[in-house]
């Protein structure tokens, strides 16, 4: 017969984290909540940091003393191009309510397989939905929840992009739509976890994007399926002036998104496989990021949002709070990769990243990203979910800025599968 003290002991383990990391069996009698989210998965950020001042801004006149709130290479440009950072209270954030009951449901049940230096195989087993590894340990499995986190099973969004020039300011605008679809890891809306038809095929999901304008650029566009397997996203692009729809590979190393300064490797932070990069842990620490950032969708917002006027010309107007990260390493397994090494800032609550810096082949600091969170719907949910809405991404050798805006945007409004097909992307460019 188990005694009363072993049972209490017993209660008393089954609700430790530590426990918790042994087996989904276990972890399946632990609640889960949006509430204590942060504090199972991951962690929360020091409320009052050295220097921290609610509705005060950070500038190069004030930055002494407060060097800690601020990551390395954006304090260079609070004093180098008088970047302003106005600081506002931590929230606390979490994901939808699938995502969390998919996490809870699943928790123990992925593995990291050792690949080595390969890169074309997949290098976690096991996993099916929600966050693969609560309470991160090392890098890799960091870079995992990254590549695994809550971004809705779809999402509708039209945006504005901005080429910027420090010493000429403004020189091009375009405006594009992107529509893309999970095929698996699905949370919140049916077929879950995966569409059968993408399963099938071994299909992560899939995207179709096409310019608005300007008027000589409207209607290219491209329909893309991004594999489970580590390797470049294939489909086609659609060029209007020729009416022919072209195969393509995307993602190639090295190659830049329509000519801006960002590379395709750089969307979202990193778009590339957990399988392309060494990953190291460097630190856990709070910093100052835009994740309330302020920012309201809409072309009417733009300038509310970067100063557009006063040189450079790029400076974003977010608002920025403690936020709790995982700062990374990551250094490519592949030759051909563009940079050196990335230092990523991941945020600790929902694994999305916020900040990033960029280094040449050479080691010197080659491209700085910051990407800010704003509000939008969830069809789903029939409310504001927060989300991302802006993006600057800062060549500082060439001293030239290509900026994000998001004009309107939704997840979760039950896209069909069949919307991501050539027919689709041939109609919408005509």
């Amino acid at each position: 017969m188990i005694s009363t003290a072993t049972t209490r002991m017993a209660r008393a383990l089954l609700a430790s984290s530590a426990l918790l990391a042994l087996g989904p069996a276990l972890a399946q009698e632990i609640p889960l909540t949006a509430k204590n989210w942060t504090e199972k998965v991951g962690f929360a950020p020091e409320l009052a940091p050295q220097g921290f001042q609610k509705g005060a801004t950070l500038e190069n006149s004030n930055l002494a003393g407060r060097e800690g709130l601020v990551p390395e290479a954006l304090r260079q440009i609070v004093q180098r191009y008088g970047l302003k950072m106005q600081m506002r209270d931590y929230e606390p954030v979490a994901p939808s309510a699938g995502y969390i009951e998919a996490t809870r449901v699943h928790w123990g049940k992925p593995r990291l397989v050792d690949i080595g230096q390969a890169v074309n195989r997949r290098g976690i087993d096991g996993y099916v939905a929600g966050l693969p590894f609560p309470d991160p340990k090392d890098g890799l499995q960091v870079a995992w929840n990254f590549h695994c986190s809550h971004g809705g099973d779809d999402a509708d969004s039209i945006y504005s992009v901005h080429w910027i020039s420090a010493q000429q300011g403004l020189e091009h605008s375009e405006e594009w739509r992107l529509s893309a679809i999970r095929g698996d890891q699905r949370t919140d809306l049916d077929p879950r976890p995966a569409i059968p038809e993408f399963q099938k095929k071994r299909l992560a999901g899939a995207g179709l994007t096409y310019a608005l304008s300007p008027y000589d650029k409207k209607g290219f566009g491209a329909v893309y399926y991004r594999s489970l397997d580590p390797k470049d996203s294939q489909g086609h692009i659609y060029v209007p002036s020729m009416r022919r729809v072209l195969q393509n590979a995307f993602g190639t190393r090295g190659d830049t998104w329509n000519a801006t300064d960002l590379l395709y490797e750089d969307v979202r932070g990193y778009s590339g496989y957990p399988e392309w990069m060494n990953w190291k842990l460097l630190s856990r620490k709070t910093v100052l990021l835009p994740m309330h950032s302020g920012v309201i969708a809409g072309k009417e917002n733009l300038e509310k949002s970067y100063d557009l006027k006063s040189p450079p010309h790029w400076n974003p107007l977010y608002q920025y709070e403690p936020r709790p990260v995982y700062v990374l390493e990551a250094t490519p397994k592949l030759k051909d990769y563009p940079y050196s090494r990335q230092i990523l800032y991941v945020d600790a609550e929902v694994f999305v990243i916020l900040y990033k810096e960029s280094y040449d082949k050479k080691g010197s600091l080659w491209k700085v990203m910051l990407n800010a969170a704003g509000y939008h719907p969830d069809a789903s949910l029939h409310k504001p979910v927060l989300g991302w809405i802006g993006t600057v991404v800062l060549d500082l050798q060439a001293e030239h800025a290509t900026l994000f805006h998001v004009h309107k945007a939704v997840i979760n409004s039950g896209l069909s599968p069949s919307l991501f097909s050539i027919a689709t992307l041939r109609k919408r460019g005509t």
